[in-house]
């Protein structure tokens, strides 16, 4: 069994599901398969419309760019539930790129991630 996001994208071919749903500040969502879930909190105090999903404004040399042409943000947590896996063994792939921040010693430039992955 296999299950492919793309988080804050759109279908690409027939592995990544959509996850572009525009959500509330903080919500509930289950994907349109019924196979996975997403539950984000907290709001954004510069940005209060939504969706907080980025765009990409610079072009990447790397296979499968569209892949990384968004990505859904949030303030404070967000968590993914698979519904659709049976208990066992499983490989896990996260694939991460910086879309927000650019190398242009600009303001926007300067940025630092945090990311917790709790994988049960």
């Amino acid at each position: 069994t296999s299950l492919f996001i793309n988080c804050g994208g759109a279908v690409i071919g027939n592995k990544y599901e959509e996850d572009s749903t525009q959500l509330g500040r903080s919500v509930y969502h289950l994907s349109a398969k019924g196979n996975w879930a997403l539950i984000s909190t907290g709001t954004f105090m510069d940005v209060p419309s939504l969706p907080y999903i980025v765009q990409n404004t610079s072009m990447l040399s790397i296979s499968n760019p569209t892949l990384y042409m968004s990505a859904r943000t949030t303030p404070m947590a967000m968590t993914y539930y698979v519904l659709c896996l049976q208990s066992g063994k499983y490989t896990v792939l996260l694939h991460f790129a910086e879309i927000m921040f650019t190398d242009d010693r600009t303001f926007r430039s300067l940025g630092e991630r945090i990311f917790d992955v709790s994988i049960q």
